[in-house]
């Protein structure tokens, strides 16, 4: 019983993820084009991951600001400010997402 519950729980985790990751990846891609969006898209992914890993857990905002400023170092005035913080936030969804799986994973095999 304990399991399907937590089978449930986790699809319906992983459903609430996909529909905002996809939301917000369209979103940007009605402002700035796919193949832009695409680039932007990865290197936010990659900076997001080196904030992650300079800052450790914890300091959400202090984060957040970081990989923001190095955005902009990065693509210039290409992108709004708005335009950032949405890719910031669809790597990190994107982050936990793969690091909830990886978790799900291992917890499950541990059972």
């Amino acid at each position: 019983m304990r399991d399907l519950i937590m089978t449930i729980l986790t699809a319906g985790l992983q459903l609430v993820i996909l529909v905002t990751l996809g939301y917000v990846i369209n979103f940007l891609y009605s402002k700035i084009g796919t193949e832009k969006t695409k680039r932007y898209f990865e290197i936010a992914k990659m900076i997001v991951r080196g904030v992650e890993q300079e800052f450790g857990s914890g300091n959400g905002a202090d984060k957040k600001a970081e990989a923001l400023n190095l955005i902009k170092k990065i693509v210039g005035n290409k992108l709004t400010d708005e335009e950032i913080d949405k890719l910031i936030e669809a790597a990190v969804f994107e982050m936990n997402y793969v690091l909830n799986l990886k978790g799900l994973s291992t917890t499950s095999k541990k059972t």
